[in-house]
């Protein structure tokens, strides 16, 4: 590993420890406002990551001849 991508590693976990503390100060419905819960101590997004991806993917591209017009 080069030094560069271990300072990048150490950034990224500050970061991240900085931004759970924070959360953790956040009560319970502020959390679900912003997309997130509190599972066991651990602040977790709404909706994971495969959830996400799912519903990307369920977005269907439609035809240019089949699209809907306006008028």
């Amino acid at each position: 590993m080069s030094i560069i991508a271990l300072f990048n590693a150490a950034k990224e976990y500050f970061e991240a420890r900085r931004t759970n503390q924070l959360f953790r100060q956040l009560d319970d419905h502020y959390l679900k406002d912003i997309g997130f819960y509190r599972d066991n101590g651990q602040i977790r997004p709404l909706a994971g990551k495969q959830d996400l991806e799912s519903q990307n993917n369920e977005k269907a591209q439609i035809p240019p001849g089949e699209q809907p017009s306006d008028g």
